[in-house]
């Protein structure tokens, strides 16, 4: 390769723009940076601008030309793609009394502290629905951010129902552990839209999508 053909592939990747992300909390907290350190190793000029929030808000972030791709748990976006599976499971932490339980009953989860993040989320009704399966009425902590929830169960405040990506790292450490009820774990999906087609943003796309197969792999 001439020096020439090295100096031209150089500018074609070398990216210097400005991508700004809109993402629900958990996708930016347990998805995002990684595949933002991917992307800033890559194209080390490109600036990334996250923002965190609700889903219900990514859609107006989007139409008012303030974010370029938006990332979110809900597909009422306008062209909005899958890029991700989720899983929602049932967590304590490692030193929660049903954790060790070598026999477990629906009555357990009846008798137990629950927390439940707020109306607002969207994982919400999903877990509404699995506690009516369950059979359970709880009297629960209401905590507004997952990851709160997260560090809320790790404390021992409760028990609660998470995003398995949420969760990755305290399942490797073996801090948290998933609670088997004989429950089908409820299944979520996550959605990117673009509200712009630039480089940047097909980049972030492509670096997105390796992450995912990354993930499946692993």
């Amino acid at each position: 390769m001439t020096d020439r053909t090295k100096v031209n592939l150089t500018q074609t990747t070398a990216l210097k723009g400005t991508l700004r992300i809109a993402a629900s909390p958990v996708i930016s907290q347990a998805i995002l940076p990684d595949v933002l350190t991917r992307l800033h190793a890559k194209y080390p000029d490109m600036r990334l601008e996250l923002t965190t929030a609700p889903s219900s808000k990514i859609m107006r972030l989007l139409k008012s030309n303030k974010a370029d791709v938006g990332c979110s748990e809900l597909d009422n976006l306008s062209s909005s793609k899958a890029f991700m599976q989720d899983e929602l499971l049932l967590f304590a932490s490692a030193t929660h009394p049903l954790a060790h339980k070598r026999s477990s009953s629906i009555l357990d989860l009846q008798n137990t502290h629950w927390i439940l993040p707020d109306t607002e989320d969207p994982s919400r009704p999903l877990i509404d629905q699995a506690l009516q399966q369950y059979g359970v009425q709880v009297n629960p902590t209401i905590i507004g951010s997952p990851e709160s929830i997260k560090q809320a169960v790790l404390s021992g405040l409760g028990i609660a129902i998470l995003s398995r990506h949420s969760c990755k790292h305290e399942l490797a450490t073996g801090e948290l552990t998933v609670l088997d009820y004989n429950v089908t774990p409820i299944q979520r999906t996550f959605y990117t839209v673009a509200h712009s087609n630039t480089k940047e943003a097909q980049a972030f796309l492509s670096e997105l999508e390796a992450y995912c197969r990354l993930w499946q792999v692993n």
